[in-house]
């Protein structure tokens, strides 16, 4: 109880100051909408909103999911430390599999994170490092991205490819079996190693007008190694398609 509460708290205060912040003086704001499959076996497609918050100040930023201050900034590179929502989760009656009813719920988390990027005229690269900050899953992410902005008047495309790296501890969280659960779901016990999971995904943003935009994009995540092999797991390629609108000031 009290482990919910500290994390509730935590959440809130981010939250709040963030809000806060961006509203006092965004860049663009805005909301939508995104539909995922699931790799999950028999589990329900999920529906989710999307907020969009775009604030940049030079110090500190929010980036959607994303908040956090500048550690450094100079010309096209910058190194920042903040926090990021992690949305993976596996509730049991979300799934019509019997035996994964039975396993206990997998939660969302919140990252402690620190990244690269610099952007030159062959495209933008960036790197981050992500730590479990809540204690559920004890993750340690580590995420290398290349994009490469096309802009035609008021359309711009982003097309970008990239990798995750996921510790041990991560992918038992997400993907593993325990002994106990094993039991009682008559699945094979399953302890994973750490994976690397490639990606791609195309972004897309038209202007209709001096402030308002409409966005949208597709996103797909390629699961590989012990992951992939998951008595959990039914889909390894895991596909987000969202879309929205936003107001820019």
């Amino acid at each position: 109880m009290k482990k919910t509460a500290y994390k509730l708290f935590i959440l809130s205060i981010l939250a709040l100051g963030s809000i806060q912040i961006a509203i006092a003086n965004p860049t663009s704001i805005g909301f939508g909408v995104g539909r995922s499959n699931s790799p999950y076996k028999s589990y329900s497609t999920n529906y989710y909103p999307i907020p969009h918050i775009d604030y940049d100040n030079g110090l500190f930023f929010i980036d959607d999911l994303s908040a956090g201050v500048y550690a450094y900034k100079q010309g096209n590179q910058s190194f920042s430390i903040g926090t990021r929502y992690l949305s993976n989760e596996f509730t049991p009656h979300e799934s019509n599999n019997h035996q994964l009813k039975q396993l206990k719920s997998r939660h969302t988390t919140l990252l402690a994170q620190i990244e690269y990027s610099i952007d030159t005229k062959w495209g933008s690269f960036s790197s981050n490092v992500g730590k479990d900050m809540l204690g559920e899953s004890n993750s340690i992410l580590i995420n290398a991205d290349y994009s490469l902005p096309i802009i035609q008047e008021s359309l711009i495309i982003v097309p970008t490819i990239g990798i995750n790296w996921a510790n041990k501890k991560h992918n038992n969280y997400y993907y593993g079996i325990s002994h106990k659960e094993s039991y009682s779901s008559g699945l094979k016990y399953f302890n994973p190693d750490n994976t690397f999971t490639p990606y791609v995904e195309i972004a897309v943003q038209y202007m209709l007008n001096n402030h308002f935009a409409t966005f949208g994009g597709i996103h797909v995540d390629k699961l590989t190694g012990d992951v992939s092999k998951s008595p959990m797991v039914d889909n390894s390629t895991v596909t987000s398609i969202y879309m929205g609108i936003s107001y820019k000031f």
